[in-house]
């Protein structure tokens, strides 16, 4: 059995979309998952992806004609993908901090985190405080063409028709049409809506 299948009342996809081999859904505190569909997948769609939930909140919402080649995405608040959107491999697009930036509010995570290691099977986070983890949503627009081994941090939008170079770390939105590469990203190149290739 898939996880897909294991998870079915918590993932929708159409008919006419494929789900790699090697793609999968993972709820860290299944004890904890709401009634709705933590994933929604439109038609004609390509998708090798990981889709990681550590607690009952997130959301990944991807639209048509969307081609994955090896994405992990970490949701605490909501990832949303557009139509005929193009990701290589290595990708992370992750909506939070996983952590506090500050230590007195996270010097208790790593003894919590191996307390839960020991007490669930290797499940560490289980009893994770999220009350001082931020957390924003990420919109990629359609058109986009996301480079291998790139990341996408929580709050970003990535404007439609944008392309995101292989490695970039994106912290900041991108504008529509542009390219925009290294880390932190920034505008290398602006695009026309539309070029020929003759």
């Amino acid at each position: 059995m898939t996880s897909f299948q294991k998870y079915n009342n918590y993932f929708q996809k159409e008919d006419s979309t494929f789900m790699d081999r090697y793609a999968n859904i993972r709820f860290d505190v299944p004890e904890k998952i709401q009634n709705r569909k933590y994933v929604t997948i439109g038609e004609k769609g390509l998708i090798n992806a990981n889709f990681i939930f550590e607690s009952e909140k997130g959301e990944v919402i991807i639209g048509d004609n969307v081609h994955l080649g090896g994405v992990t995405f970490i949701s605490r608040n909501r990832i949303e993908v557009g139509d005929d959107v193009t990701m290589a491999w290595g990708i992370t697009i992750d909506d939070h901090n996983s952590h506090s930036i500050y230590w007195e509010e996270r010097k208790n995570d790593n003894a919590r985190c191996y307390e839960d290691y020991i007490k669930y099977n290797g499940n560490n986070v289980v009893s994770k405080d999220w009350s001082n983890v931020e957390d924003k949503p990420i919109v990629i627009k359609s058109k986009v063409w996301i480079g291998f081994d790139a990341t996408i941090l929580k709050g970003v939008t990535v404007g439609e028709g944008a392309v995101v170079g292989a490695k970039s770390v994106v912290a900041k939105n991108v504008e529509p049409w542009t390219v925009v590469a290294g880390n932190p990203a920034v505008v290398v190149k602006y695009l026309p809506e539309y070029k020929s290739t003759k």
